[in-house]
């Protein structure tokens, strides 16, 4: 019996995997799109899920993208579409607008009805699906990476299949949309050996993108013009949420090796000695106190020549600022934290405090592409004479 329900959830989510990634690219979405509208602005309610799967198929894009934009007919708004779909079938004929009552339909037959539809039809639903299907292909192309990156990407996602769909989606989404973890590596931030600490490692998005880079690149497949990822470095992780921190491990669990994720307080946990350190979005949700003691415990557990990467949101950065805040509150509310307390600082403060300890520190932006205020410290600790 358990090996038929890991066989059933394993075909479920093999199958949710192929209608999230097959049919990808920008002209397929935008046929997928413009195929879902048309068949969505059609009067053949009931049917609409068949006729999105049989006629996506035939296309070869994405019957779940299709059937999505099939719902452009919501209830609200079908019965509005519909005669305007019958009064522009009977205009075609050279025929006068109906007035909306039920003696003028009896009148027409259903017959005629039909015809009127179906003519009604193949002009909004062609329209809408035009628009909807070239605003797509725009869109698309616009946000579409290059394809070493989506090969990056989707190698460093992989690892999370089986931790779980949601941990997949979550983990593509911010390798898509978070501009920090492709800098990590483009921009060389890490040594090439040592170990890497991650503070508040969450899922370990940042262990399992250097791993695929190392295997992106002993394929040939890496980005050009990138360092080569680190080749030696070992992972340990300190995370405090449970279940974060299990599907951590789980997606490392064939690098035992060379990851190790730990489920422990940051205000209370052993820092061991590490040639880079990560400190990604966390200090805000601690106290100012709590704050410059663990960057304290940080900076002691710094090897030397070795890199304390903080990122955190800059607070004098104005609207940018603003709109950072606020969308930690709604991700806070969505994880059932009503009245959470954020303690943010401006990028000076956080430069300031991080010198005093004794480091090189220089301040990159690291919100490229979105609204969000964020910026990157790198603090470096120098070589002894």
């Amino acid at each position: 019996m358990r090996w038929k329900k890991e066989q059933l959830t394993k075909g479920l989510r093999d199958l949710l995997y192929r209608l999230r990634t097959e049919g990808t690219s920008p002209r397929q979405q935008a046929i997928a799109v413009a195929l879902g509208a048309f068949i969505g602005c059609s009067p053949l309610y009931g049917l609409h899920l068949g006729l999105c799967i049989v006629f996506a198929r035939l296309f070869r894009v994405n019957p779940a993208l299709a059937y999505l934009a099939s719902h452009v007919s919501l209830p609200g708004v079908w019965p509005f579409l519909m005669m305007a779909e019958l009064e522009i079938g009977r205009r075609m004929r050279g025929e006068s607008y109906l007035r909306i009552h039920l003696h003028n339909l009896r009148e027409l037959g259903w017959r005629q009805a039909g015809i009127d539809l179906t003519l009604g039809t193949l002009v909004v639903g062609g329209g809408v699906a035009a628009i909807l299907g070239f605003f797509t292909l725009w869109a698309a192309r616009k946000r579409q990476l290059n394809p070493e990156l989506a090969a990056l990407l989707e190698e460093a996602a992989r690892r999370y299949l089986d931790t779980g769909l949601l941990h997949w989606e979550f983990v593509r989404g911010k390798l898509r949309h978070d501009p920090l973890y492709f800098n990590l590596l483009r921009q060389g931030f890490l040594p090439p050996e040592g170990l890497l600490l991650d503070l508040g490692c969450g899922r370990g998005i940042a262990f399992s993108l250097i791993l695929a880079g190392r295997d992106l690149h002993r394929r040939g497949a890496y980005p050009p013009g990138w360092p080569p990822p680190p080749p030696h470095l070992t992972f340990y992780g300190i995370e405090g949420r449970p279940k974060t921190a299990a599907a951590a491990r789980h997606a490392m669990a064939d690098e035992a090796d060379a990851a190790q994720i730990e489920t422990a307080d940051l205000r209370t946990a052993e820092l061991p000695r590490a040639a880079a350190i990560l400190i990604l979005d966390v200090l805000h949700y601690l106290p100012p106190a709590d704050q410059e003691a663990l960057l304290s415990r940080a900076a002691a557990a710094l090897a030397p020549g070795g890199v304390l990467l903080v990122r955190d949101a800059d607070a004098a950065a104005g609207w940018r600022f603003a709109a950072t805040r606020l969308q930690e509150r709604f991700s806070s509310l969505l994880r059932g934290h009503l009245r959470p307390r954020f303690h943010y600082r401006s990028a000076a403060e956080w430069q300031q405090r991080l010198a005093g300890l004794g480091l090189a520190v220089d301040v990159q932006p690291m919100g490229m592409g979105t609204p969000y205020a964020n910026v990157l410290l790198a603090a470096r600790r120098g070589m002894p004479p």
